[in-house]
């Protein structure tokens, strides 16, 4: 494990779209609450509507379960 000092250096090499990533990557490994709900609000989402859901995926072909 890296210590403090070295995760430091590591992000100040980084290109800014490289910090962007590597800041997703670090908030969801320190943030352990793992709800749909917590991870939507994370990340700026909500649920889809059954309507938006049928939008989107209606398409796919089915295998026959559920």
């Amino acid at each position: 494990m890296a210590t403090r000092e070295d995760l430091h250096r590591k992000v100040d090499s980084l290109s800014e779209a490289e910090v962007e990533r590597a800041r997703i990557v670090i908030v969801d490994a320190v943030d352990t609450e793992t709800s749909v709900e917590a991870i939507l609000a994370r990340h700026g989402e909500q649920r889809l509507s059954s309507e938006e859901f049928e939008d989107h995926f209606a398409d796919l072909p089915s295998d026959g379960e559920g």
